[in-house]
């Protein structure tokens, strides 16, 4: 029943766009732009990994696991192929409302929210947007402004870069100020397909029940072949409403802090583009970045519990040259956990406090015709998979490496 009440409403939004498309606007001044793509890729691994959306999203390498033979279970690889990135942009623009020009974005795909609804359409994006001269003000679900859309890497899978480029969409309330070549961004953000870890798992709770929301400020300039930018981001969690010390409960009073500075640039000449960005930071599983945070004092006598952020650095650089209908391009990334703020006393919550640190080489290659583009790329991911101490640092790790194949054909409408 949910499944044909999602393709009726997909019927409905794509014969309201078609029926409308070619029209300047209708009798309530509104215009209707449908964009998109169709999407098929294939994908060979070499080794098990760590993945989401059916291995559309590759992150990393699974670490060794022995039978009782002493062989590796993760050694074997794996291939598949998909098409539910297949996409709908629809665009609505209209006339001015308290002199500012309006604007809203619906974007959905097949990917659904999680590996259990794969194949599901799901809400990507959808906000409204007013626009005035200086000033831009945005409400809705869209990229979380320490992805830095205007400088992201580019390429054919569906990572776009993760976990060494953060990646989520986050339903925010963001105020945009233009002053010459700059532009000033303060945005306060919540969670939901893109969410924390704690002790229930994945959920939007934690920083719910904060109060707070996730608050970034960004300054960006653009000037003819260069855009750049720095960003602040501070989030708070509340991971427990109460600890639990075998039969006694205890009101918490115990939260995470967490900050995280994000630095990007890219400079385009001619048909040669190198962009890259780093972003340093505590507690980013949102974005699907390593570390979390910890447990770092277990008071059983006060009944009290504190937690500890974990710190990471994520960086990226890219280069990307076009020749004619082709383009090609090299990426390389670069991810560590950079330790505990506080020594560890409980539980990890987040991603792969066993990884000192990962590496990605990836070059790509695409033919562009019109509307039609094919593209493949090689990539290659290491994770350096190692014990850490009470402080999340490793005396030593071992290298284990994976290989990717990935060919994927678009056609743009």
């Amino acid at each position: 029943m949910r499944k044909l009440s999602l393709i009726i409403c997909l019927t409905l939004l794509v014969g309201i766009a078609f029926s409308l498309k070619g029209a300047e606007k209708d009798t309530t001044g509104l215009r209707f732009k449908l964009k998109g793509f169709v999407n098929s890729q294939a994908f060979y691994d070499s080794r098990q990994i760590v993945e989401s959306r059916e291995q559309m999203v590759s992150l990393y390498p699974k670490k060794p696991e022995y039978d009782v033979n002493g062989k590796d279970i993760n050694a074997g690889g794996s291939f598949n192929q998909l098409s539910m990135t297949t996409r709908f942009r629809l665009l609505i623009e209209g006339p001015k409302v308290l002199n500012a020009k309006p604007s809203a974005v619906v974007e959905s795909d097949f990917t659904g929210s999680s590996n259990a609804t794969n194949n599901d359409l799901r809400l990507r994006e959808a906000y409204i947007s007013l626009g005035w001269t200086k000033w831009t003000l945005l409400m809705g679900q869209t990229w979380h402004p320490i992805n830095t859309p205007e400088c992201r890497p580019t390429t054919v899978g569906l990572n776009t870069g993760a976990p060494f480029h953060p990646f989520s969409r986050h339903n925010q309330v963001r105020l945009d100020y233009h002053i010459g070549h700059w532009k000033l961004t303060a945005v306060a953000a919540s969670q939901r397909d893109y969410a924390s870890d704690g002790p229930t798992g994945v959920s939007s709770n934690y920083l719910r029940n904060a109060i707070l929301p996730n608050l970034h400020l960004q300054a960006q300039v653009k000037t003819v072949g260069f855009l750049g930018g720095i960003g602040f981001d501070y989030k708070l969690l509340e991971p427990e409403q109460f600890h639990q010390f075998g039969a006694i409960r205890a009101k918490s009073t115990s939260s995470v802090n967490s900050m995280a500075v994000v630095v990007y640039g890219k400079y385009t000449q001619g048909h040669f583009t190198l962009k890259g960005a780093a972003t340093l930071g505590q507690n980013l599983t949102e974005h699907i970045l390593l570390g979390g945070y910890v447990e770092h004092q277990i008071d059983s006598v006060q009944y009290r519990l504190k937690y500890a952020p974990t710190n990471v650095l994520a960086c990226w650089i890219q280069g990307e040259a076009a020749y004619g209908k082709f383009q090609f391009s090299i990426f390389t990334g670069y991810s560590s956990n950079l330790g505990y703020q506080n020594e560890m006393a409980g539980r990890f919550f987040g991603r792969a406090n066993d990884i000192a640190y990962l590496y990605r080489i990836m070059p790509r290659v695409q033919f562009q015709s019109g509307h039609f583009t094919i593209g493949t790329e090689l990539e290659y991911t290491a994770a350096a998979y190692g014990k850490p101490d009470l402080k999340g640092q490793f005396d030593s790790s071992s290298i284990v490496g994976s290989y990717r194949l990935l060919a994927g054909v678009f056609y743009f409408f």
